[in-house]
């Protein structure tokens, strides 16, 4: 398992962490609270947008690391040493011909 990968899960564990949900909890109803206002000003319309594109970018983000995890899982170093001999094997063949 590479560096990469370790470090990968490690984020998508910290993630799932209880205090890190809480943390996006609060972030959400500060969002509604915000979004509830009558009359909002500038700076807090601004706020709310930004809000919602960091949930957004986060979510994209995790699913991004959880496909790339499962991906190295899937590409071991054998597995890749074997693939480009493969390949390799494959070239020559073709260059044979």
């Amino acid at each position: 398992m590479s560096r990469t990968h370790k470090f990968a899960e490690r984020f998508l564990n910290k993630l799932q962490r209880e205090s890190t949900q809480e943390t996006f909890e609060v972030l959400e109803l500060l969002m509604e609270e915000l979004e509830n206002k009558n009359d909002p000003d500038p700076t807090e319309v601004q706020l709310v947008e930004s809000i919602y594109l960091f949930i957004e970018k986060m979510k994209i983000m995790e699913g991004a690391i959880k496909k790339y995890i499962v991906q190295s899982r899937d590409t071991l170093p054998g597995n890749k040493l074997s693939a480009l001999y493969e390949e390799l094997n494959n070239e020559i063949e073709r260059d044979e011909d």
